[in-house]
C-alpha cells in the first residue's frame, strides 16, 4: 500500500492496495462478492470471516505460549521466583524496608549484592550478636535478639548459634575448647574467629569451586607459613579441607540450617550447567604444582557474552527488523482505519458502489472498482482494525520481550524468525486455504483513494516520513538497549557473577572475604586464635586448681593471680568469674577429658607460681582422681596425636 509525492493542489491520499493476507480479502471479499452474486452473503464472504478469527486464534496460541513458556519463565529465572522448599527465592532484590522474608538470593544494598546463605551473612556481624560486648556470644544473648536477627536476616539464630557449636566440636582435636562452648552455652569470640572460616567456605557453595578458590591464593598463606592444622601445608590437603566442607553430604551440608540447603539448591538451578578449563598451581610454600579445573556456569557466561559490543550491534540489527515489520503492520492499520472512517458510503452511488470493468490487459478478466463501502462493512472493518491493533501491540511487545531475553548469536536469530512466522500466518491462511479464482478476485481491484489525517506538510513529504520513521526506530532500539543492559543484564550479570563465583566488585562477599582476608585470617588470626585459646585455658586451669585448693591456703593467692592475668577481648576476666560459680561443671568436665587434665597441670605451676610442694600436692591430687590411671591415658594421648598429624608439619600442642 504505498504512497506518493503529492502537488500542491492535490490533497495528501492513500492509495490502498489489495495484500496477499487475510484482512485485505477480508476487506475487499465483501464488497465484491455481493456485486457478483448479487446477494449479501456468499461461502467466500463467510470463510473470510473464518480466515479472520482463525488468523487470530492461532496468533493468540502462539503468543500465549511463547509469552508463558519463554518470557515470563526468563523473566522468572531473572527474578529468581522458583519455589524449593515451600519459599520463594528472588535472584536479586532491594533491601526489604519491613522483616526479611528470605525471598531473596541476592540483595542490592546501594548497589552491593549479597548473595550468601544467612549463616554466612551473620559470621561477619559480631557486634550484633555479642550484645553486651563483652566478647562472649551467649545462648541468653541469642534467644533475647532472637526476633531481631530473625527479622533481619530470614533465619532462626539460635540454629546459627547451635552452627557454631557444632562446627567447634567438630574441630576439637585441634583446638582446645572452654567448658561452656562443649556445653552449648557460650562462644567465645576467638572461638567464633575460628570457626567462621569454615562457615564462610560454606558459601562457596559446591566442591567445584575449591580449584578457583586455590587459584585466587585463598589458600596460600597456610601451605606458604604452615599455620592452618585443618587445611595442612599440601595442594592435596587444602584441597581436601574444601571438599569435606563442600561435598554432597559434606560438613556444611550436615551442621548449616536447612536454609543453606534451600540456598545452595536455589543457586545451582540459577548458575546454570558448569563448564571446566585446566590450569596449574604452584604451592607457595614446596614449590610443588599441581593441575587443575577451574569452573565456571553457563548462566554467568550468557550475560557476560550479552555485555559485548558485538553482541548488542548484533541484537540491535534483529530488534531494528522486528520493529520495522511491526512498524509496517501499524501503517496498514492507520490507512484502513483511515479507509473505514474517510471512505464514502454505498448510498451515494446506489448501483454504481461497486463497479465491474474489464480488465484492459487480459479482455477476459474482470477488475472492480469500490466506489463506496456499506455501513455494515465499515462496522466490521473497524472491528477488524481494532482486534489487529490490539494484537499487534501484543505481538511487538511479546515479540520484543522475546529477543531481549535471549543471550546467544544464533538463537537471538532463531528468535527472530520465529516471531516474523506468527506475523506471516495471516498469509500463510491466504496463500494455503483460498482458491487461486477468489484470490484474483480481490487482488485485481482498483486502488481506493482515501484522504489522509494528520499534520498536512508531513502528508506532502512521505518520503521525509519515511526517514523519520527509520531514525526513530534506530533510536528507539538504542533507548531500549541502554535500558535493557542497565536494568537487566548487568545488575543479573553481577548477581550471577556474585551467586556462582563469589566474584565481581559489587559482591559483598568478594569484597569482604578476598585475597586480603583470607592471606590475613589464615597467618594471623588463626595463629592469634590459638594463643588467646591458650591463655584462657590457663585460666580455666586456675579455676579447677582453686575447686581442688578447697580451704587451702595456696588457693587465695591462686585466684588472686588469675584475677591480675592480663585479658584477651575481654575474655579472661569474665571466665575468671565464671569459673567461681561454675567449679561443679569445671570438675565434671575434668573427670570426662584426661587430656585436658594432663594439660592443666602444666597451666597450674605457670598460674600459681606456689611452691614446689604444693604443684607437688596438687599433682598427687589429679592422680588420685583418676584412680591411677594417668599413665595409661597419657600414653593413649600421644598416640592420637601421633596419628592425627602424621601428615602435618604444625605442631597443634605447641600452638595450644
Amino acid at each position: 500500500m504505498p504512497k506518493r509525492a503529492f502537488g500542491p493542489d492535490e490533497d495528501p491520499v492513500f492509495l490502498v492496495r489489495p495484500s496477499d493476507n487475510v484482512y485485505s480479502y477480508f476487506m475487499f471479499i465483501g464488497p465484491t462478492e455481493s456485486r457478483k452474486e448479487g446477494i449479501g452473503w456468499t461461502w467466500d464472504i463467510i470463510i473470510g470471516y473464518l480466515l479472520i478469527a482463525l488468523n487470530f486464534v492461532l496468533q493468540g496460541i502462539l503468543l500465549y505460549t511463547v509469552f508463558n513458556t519463554v518470557v515470563a519463565e526468563n523473566v522468572d529465572w531473572q527474578d529468581g521466583i522458583m519455589t524449593v522448599g515451600g519459599q520463594d527465592w528472588n535472584l536479586f532484590s532491594d533491601v526489604p524496608s519491613g522483616c526479611n522474608d528470605g525471598g531473596s538470593l541476592c540483595f542490592n544494598d546501594n548497589g552491593v549484592y549479597t548473595c550468601a546463605p544467612p549463616t554466612v551473612q551473620l559470621t561477619g556481624r559480631w557486634e550484633e550478636l555479642d550484645t553486651n560486648k563483652d566478647g562472649i556470644w551467649t545462648r541468653e544473648e541469642v534467644e533475647a535478639a532472637h526476633d531481631t536477627l530473625k527479622c533481619k536476616y530470614a533465619v532462626n539464630p539460635i540454629e546459627v548459634f547451635d552452627v557454631f557449636i557444632n562446627f567447634l566440636i567438630a574441630r576439637e582435636k585441634l583446638i582446645w575448647l572452654h567448658p561452656d562452648v562443649k556445653a552449648g552455652k557460650a562462644i567465645h569470640h576467638e572461638y567464633f574467629k575460628f570457626a567462621m572460616g569454615d562457615i564462610i567456605m560454606c558459601g562457596y557453595r559446591n566442591k567445584d569451586m575449591c580449584p578457583n578458590l586455590m587459584k585466587r591464593g585463598y589458600f596460600h598463606a597456610p601451605l606458604k607459613y604452615n599455620t592452618a592444622p585443618r587445611v595442612g601445608n599440601t595442594i592435596d590437603s587444602a584441597l581436601r579441607y574444601c571438599y569435606d566442607l563442600l561435598a554432597p553430604g559434606g560438613t556444611c551440608e550436615l551442621f548449616l540450617p536447612s536454609t543453606y540447603s534451600v540456598w545452595k539448591i536455589e543457586s545451582v538451578q540459577q548458575c546454570l550447567d558448569p563448564s571446566y578449563s585446566k590450569f596449574t598451581y604452584t604451592n607457595p610454600g614446596s614449590g610443588v604444582v599441581k593441575s587443575l579445573l577451574e569452573v565456571d556456569y553457563q548462566a554467568r557466561q550468557d550475560y557476560e557474552l550479552a555485555q559485548t559490543t558485538l553482541f548488542q550491534v548484533y541484537k540491535a540489527v534483529i530488534l531494528f527488523m522486528w520493529l520495522l515489520a511491526m512498524l509496517v503492520e501499524f501503517k496498514e492499520i492507520t490507512m484502513i482505519g483511515t479507509l473505514s472512517l474517510n471512505y464514502p458510503d454505498a448510498e451515494q452511488f446506489g448501483e454504481d458502489a461497486v463497479v465491474e470493468e474489464q480488465d484492459p490487459a487480459d479482455p477476459e478478466d474482470v477488475r472492480y472498482r469500490i466506489q463506496g463501502i456499506t455501513s455494515g462493512h465499515r462496522t466490521a472493518m473497524r472491528f477488524l482494525i481494532l482486534c489487529r491493533a490490539i494484537m499487534t501491540a501484543i505481538l511487538t511487545y511479546v515479540g520484543g520481550t522475546f529477543l531481549m531475553k535471549q543471550t546467544d548469536y544464533i538463537d537471538l536469530l532463531l528468535d527472530g524468525v520465529a516471531l516474523i512466522f506468527i506475523v506471516q500466518i495471516a498469509n500463510i491462511l491466504y496463500e494455503q486455504v483460498l482458491r487461486d479464482e477468489v484470490r484474483d478476485q480481490t487482488e485485481d481491484i482498483y486502488p481506493m483513494k482515501v484522504k489522509m489525517y494528520g499534520v498536512e506538510w508531513l502528508n506532502r513529504r512521505p518520503a521525509l516520513v519515511d526517514i523519520i520513521c527509520v531514525f526513530t526506530l534506530i533510536a528507539l532500539c538504542y533507548v531500549i538497549l541502554l535500558e535493557h543492559r542497565k536494568n537487566i543484564v548487568d545488575p543479573v550479570y553481577d548477581a550471577l557473577d556474585c551467586t556462582c563465583r563469589t566474584r565481581g566488585d559489587r559482591c559483598m562477599e568478594a569484597q569482604k572475604f578476598n585475597f586480603d582476608f583470607w592471606h590475613s585470617y589464615w597467618k594471623d588470626v588463626v595463629p592469634a586464635v590459638f594463643d588467646n585459646v591458650a591463655k584462657l585455658k590457663a585460666g580455666a586451669g586456675a579455676a579447677y586448681l582453686l575447686h581442688l585448693g578447697g580451704a587451702d591456703q595456696n588457693a587465695p593467692s591462686a585466684e588472686k593471680e588469675v584475677d591480675a592475668a592480663p585479658s584477651t577481648h575481654g575474655f579472661h576476666h569474665h571466665h575468671t568469674e565464671h569459673a567461681k560459680g561454675e567449679r561443679h561443671m569445671l570438675n565434671t568436665r575434668v573427670g570426662e577429658n584426661d587430656d585436658d587434665l594432663d594439660d592443666l597441670d602444666e597451666e597450674v605451676h605457670v598460674v600459681s607460681h606456689t611452691t614446689s610442694m604444693t604443684s607437688s600436692s596438687s599433682h598427687f591430687r589429679h592422680k588420685k582422681i583418676h584412680h591411677g590411671n594417668h599413665e595409661e591415658h597419657h600414653q593413649h594421648h600421644d598416640k592420637h596425636h601421633r596419628h592425627h598429624h602424621g601428615g602435618e608439619s604444625h605442631d597443634v600442642t605447641s600452638a595450644l
